[in-house]
C-alpha cells in the first residue's frame, strides 16, 4: 500500500477504514493535494490493511 491520504468513517466513536474504487481514490488523493500541507499526526494508528483483499479471500 503506498502512502498516501485515506478516508476513515467514524461510527460510536470507533473509526472504520473505507475501500474505495482505484478511481474514487485518485480523486481523493488529488482533492488531497489542494490542502497541502496536510498536518501528519506522527502516531501510528495500526496496520494497514486492503479490505476489498480480504473480502475477495485474497
Amino acid at each position: 500500500m503506498k502512502d498516501g491520504v485515506v478516508l476513515f468513517y467514524c461510527k460510536d466513536g470507533i473509526l472504520y477504514p473505507v475501500a474505495l474504487t482505484e478511481e474514487q481514490n485518485s480523486m481523493l488523493q488529488f482533492t488531497a493535494k489542494l490542502f497541502e500541507p496536510l498536518q501528519v499526526v506522527n502516531i501510528p494508528q495500526g496496520p494497514a490493511i486492503n479490505l476489498n483483499d480480504k473480502r475477495e479471500g485474497k
